[in-house]
């Protein structure tokens, strides 16, 4: 499998310590968003091939194939070629993961 594509999981973590204090003295805390690239193959995808390749029935816009990440999560990020995606199933198998993608408008 070639793998020429760059992708990037999208990870958001409160920050450790707040920025402001709001009106009632609590903290505010940002949140803090790291970018983690992964080699991957992205094509167009559709919910019908979804249902009949997958048996899965969920939105679709994309599917991406890449190889084995703990980060990839479902309702996760990804962005790729400057477009958000969220993800929406991933299929775990021995060599790669084949991650279905929602691009977000």
């Amino acid at each position: 499998m070639r793998l020429t594509k760059t992708l990037y999981v999208i990870n958001k973590t409160e920050s450790d310590e707040p920025s402001s204090i709001d009106e009632f003295g609590r903290g505010k805390y940002d949140l803090i968003e790291t970018k983690t690239p992964l080699l991957g193959e992205v094509e167009p995808f559709s919910n019908r091939l979804a249902e009949t390749r997958y048996g899965v029935f969920v939105d679709v816009t994309n599917r991406a194939f890449c190889m084995p990440n703990d980060l990839i999560k479902i309702n996760g990020e990804i962005e790729y070629d400057n477009q958000n995606f969220i993800v929406t199933e991933c299929m775990k198998y021995d060599r790669h993961y084949e991650v279905l993608l929602k691009k977000v408008f």
